[in-house]
C-alpha cells in the first residue's frame, strides 16, 4: 500500500499533466511581499473544472504557480467552475468564499479549512419549582441533561444509573417533586427510588410500551418499582428466586430464603402492599412466608416453623356462627378457634391461607341492617242477638226469675221489653178488663208469676294492639301475649279383685294439665341490596271457646292464623286482612205440647238467637337503619 504523501504527489502530477495546456500565466508587478513576485499575482488565462475535488484543484494551483497553499483534510467539496484571466489570489479568494470556507494566512502560507461550527445557543429549559411543586415540559430532550437541570432548579440530589441515557418527553404541572418525577420517568421507561435524602434513577428492565412498539420479546425480563410502600411489577417468565431477590432490593427489606425456591412467575400488578404481593406471588407455589419483626422468612408450606397466627376481630357478625359460613376448603387448611371474649376468630396456618380466610371474613363482616317494625292489630267484632219468650211459674219470684232484673213488680220498656207480674196483679187486671161479659177464667194463686222477655241487641267492639318490634336483618322477631290455664286431672287405676269378680279402683292420682291461650306474632325481615325489605309474617290469635269450664276440662281453642311474605320499601305499610270468623248461636225452651201449637205455641216458648262476626286486620310498617345511633321513630 502506498503512503498518503505518494498518493498526493501522484494526484498533483496527474492534474498538472491533464490541465497544463489550459494554464497560461504572465508576470505581475504587484506580487505579495511574503512570496515570490510572480506567485499569487500571476494571471490564469483559463481555469475550468467539472465535478472535481477542491483539494485537487488547489493543490494543482499551488504546484503550477509555486504558491504555498495548504488544504485541511476535513475539506470535502467538489467544484464545477470556469474562470478566465483571473489572478491566483482572486481565484483562491473566490473559491474559498463561494464554498463557505476559511482562508487563513500564516506568513507566506495560505491555509484553506472549514469554518468552525458556531457555538450552540444555550437551551431554554421549561422547568419550574415553587413551593415544593414541580412543573416540567420536555420534548425529546436528553434525559441526563434534563435531570441535571431538574436537580439544579429543585435543589434535590438525583443520581443516575449508567444505563440511563437517551431522550425523554413529557409534561407535568404543579405536582409534588417525588410524585411528578416518578410519573415522568415511569412514562419513559425509568423508575425512581428514594434512598434517604437522595433519589436514584434506573432503567426499567422491561419497557412494555417500547417492547410492544418494537416487537421485542420480553421473556425472562423483570421490572419492579417500589414507592410509598406500594409495589408495581411486571414479570415475564422470571424465576421465583430472581423475583424475590429483586423485591428485597427494591423494598429494602431483610429476606431469608429457607432453601432454593423453584418456579416461574408471569404476572403484572400495581399498587400492592408487600404482604399482598407475597400472597399473590406465592399463592400457586408450594411456598409461604412469615414475618418475624423486620425479617421475612420464605420457605416450604410444610415447614411448621413458618406457621403464623392471627386474631381476626368481628365488628358486626357473631363469632359463634362464623365457622359455618367459611368454605370447607379453607377450614381444612388451617386451625380455627372461636374466642368468645373478644368476638374474634384465631387462625393458625400458612400465610396465604390466613389471607384467604381474612378476605372471606372481610367480605362477610359488613354492617347488618336493623329493622324496626310497627304493627297495628285491629280485631273488629259484631254481635247481633235476639231474645223473645214468656216464662210462668209458681214459687218465689226471686228464685224463678232467670234474668234477675226488674224484680218486685217493676216494669222495663226501654231498651227492650222485660215484664214481670205476680198472680194477684194479673187477677186485678183481668177483673177490671174482662174481654167477654159473663166469662170468667178463674183466679190465679198469689205466688204465681209471669215474665215476658223481648230484646234485640247489637254489640260492636274494636280491640286494638300496637306492638313494636326491632330485629336484625334475617333474624326472627316474635311477640307472645296470653295466659296459661291449669286444669286438675284425676285419674284412677283399677285393680281386679277375684272376691268381687270385677275391677275396683285402688289408686287415685292427680296432676295439673296446662293449656296456653296466646296471641303471637312472628316476623322475619330481609333487606336486599336495593334497600327493599322482604317480610315473612306469621300472626296467630287463639281464644278460649264458650264451652270452657274453669278448673274442670280444658276448653276448646278458637285459632286464627295466616302466613304471608311481602316486599316493602322503608316506611311503606302493608295491610293484611281476611281473618274472618262467623258464628250463629240459637237456643229455645218451650212448654211440652203447648209450645208446638201453631201461632199460639209462641206464648209457651222462649227463644234466643245470636250472630257473631269477628274480622282481624293487621297493619305492618318497617323502618330500616344501619346506624348505631338510630332512634325509634315517633
Amino acid at each position: 500500500m502506498s503512503s498518503p504523501l505518494s498518493r498526493i504527489c501522484l494526484a498533483c502530477f496527474l492534474i498538472i499533466s491533464a490541465f497544463s495546456p489550459l494554464l497560461k500565466a504572465q508576470q505581475v508587478s504587484d506580487a505579495p511581499q511574503e512570496v515570490a513576485v510572480d506567485a499569487f499575482s500571476q494571471v490564469i488565462e483559463v481555469l475550468s473544472f467539472k465535478n472535481t475535488d477542491i483539494k485537487d484543484i488547489l493543490r494543482g494551483l499551488a504546484t503550477k504557480y509555486q504558491a504555498n497553499i495548504l488544504v485541511a483534510d476535513d475539506v470535502d467539496k467538489r467544484l464545477t467552475l470556469h474562470l478566465v484571466n483571473v489572478s491566483v489570489r482572486d481565484a483562491l479568494t473566490f473559491i474559498v468564499a463561494d464554498n463557505n470556507l476559511l482562508l487563513e494566512k500564516f506568513g507566506s502560507i495560505y491555509k484553506v479549512s472549514n469554518k468552525p461550527a458556531p457555538a450552540p445557543t444555550p437551551k431554554s429549559w421549561d422547568i419550574s419549582f415553587e413551593k415544593g411543586l414541580l412543573s416540567v415540559d420536555l420534548r425529546e430532550d436528553d434525559i441526563r441533561e434534563a435531570l441535571h437541570q431538574i436537580a439544579a432548579i429543585s435543589g434535590q440530589t438525583i443520581l443516575l444509573d449508567r444505563e440511563v441515557k437517551g431522550s425523554i418527553s413529557g409534561m407535568i404541572t404543579a405536582l409534588p417533586f417525588e410524585e411528578g418525577v416518578r410519573q415522568l420517568l415511569h412514562a419513559n421507561g425509568y423508575y425512581l427510588r428514594k434512598r434517604q435524602s437522595s433519589f436514584l434513577v434506573q432503567r426499567m428492565r422491561s419497557n412494555p410500551a417500547a417492547d410492544k412498539k418494537n416487537g421485542k420479546s420480553r421473556k425472562g425480563e423483570l421490572w419492579i418499582n417500589a414507592h410509598h410502600s406500594k409495589i408495581d411489577f411486571e414479570a415475564n417468565d422470571v424465576s421465583l428466586q430472581a423475583f424475590l431477590d429483586e423485591l428485597a432490593v427494591q423494598m429494602d427489606i431483610n429476606l431469608f430464603l429457607m432453601g432454593q425456591p423453584k418456579g416461574q412467575i408471569n404476572a403484572r400488578a400495581s399498587g400492592l402492599s408487600l404482604d399482598e404481593c407475597l400472597n399473590y406471588v406465592l399463592m400457586d407455589q408450594d411456598y409461604t412466608y412469615k414475618k418475624s419483626g423486620d425479617i421475612y422468612l420464605i420457605g416450604d408450606k410444610s415447614n411448621k416453623s413458618l406457621t403464623s397466627s392471627r386474631l381476626l376481630r368481628l365488628n358486626n357478625l357473631k363469632a359463634d356462627g362464623i365457622l359455618e359460613m367459611l368454605p370447607k376448603k379453607s377450614i381444612q387448611k388451617a386451625e380455627l378457634n372461636i374466642i368468645k371474649e373478644h368476638n374474634a376468630l384465631l387462625i393458625n396456618g400458612a400465610q396465604d391461607v390466613i389471607a384467604e380466610v381474612e378476605e372471606i371474613i372481610h367480605s362477610l363482616d359488613k354492617p347488618i341492617p336493623q329493622i324496626f317494625l310497627e304493627v297495628l292489630v285491629i280485631d273488629y267484632r259484631l254481635n247481633d242477638s235476639h231474645e223473645l219468650g214468656i216464662e210462668a211459674g209458681i214459687g218465689d219470684p226471686a228464685e224463678n226469675d232467670s234474668s234477675g232484673s226488674f224484680l218486685g213488680g217493676l216494669t222495663g220498656l226501654i231498651p227492650g221489653i222485660d215484664l214481670f207480674r205476680t198472680g194477684s196483679e194479673i187477677n186485678n187486671f183481668l177483673n177490671k178488663n174482662k174481654p167477654f161479659k159473663g166469662f170468667n177464667i178463674g183466679k190465679l194463686p198469689d205466688d204465681f208469676y209471669l215474665t215476658v222477655h223481648a230484646l234485640d241487641k247489637i254489640d260492636k267492639l274494636n280491640i286494638r294492639s300496637k306492638p313494636q318490634l326491632t330485629t336484625l336483618n334475617g333474624h326472627e322477631a316474635e311477640l307472645v301475649i296470653g295466659e296459661t290455664r291449669y286444669f286438675k286431672l284425676i285419674s284412677q287405676t283399677p285393680f281386679y279383685e277375684e272376691a268381687q269378680q270385677g275391677y275396683t279402683p285402688r289408686t287415685t292420682s292427680e296432676r295439673f294439665q296446662t293449656i296456653d291461650i296466646n296471641t303471637s306474632l312472628k316476623i322475619t325481615p330481609w333487606v336486599s341490596a336495593s334497600g327493599e325489605i322482604t317480610i315473612e309474617i306469621n300472626p296467630e290469635f287463639n281464644a278460649a271457646g264458650d264451652d270452657a269450664t274453669a278448673g274442670e276440662l280444658p276448653p276448646n281453642i278458637r285459632r286464627r292464623a295466616l302466613s304471608s311474605t311481602v316486599r316493602l320499601h322503608d316506611g311503606e305499610t302493608i295491610v293484611l286482612g281476611g281473618l274472618i270468623e262467623e258464628r250463629d248461636i240459637e237456643s229455645s225452651s218451650q212448654v211440652p205440647l203447648l209450645g208446638r201449637i201453631p201461632v199460639l205455641g209462641r206464648l209457651f216458648k222462649n227463644s234466643f238467637k245470636r250472630k257473631e262476626k269477628n274480622e282481624l286486620i293487621i297493619y305492618v310498617t318497617p323502618h330500616l337503619s344501619y346506624s348505631d345511633n338510630w332512634m325509634i321513630p315517633g
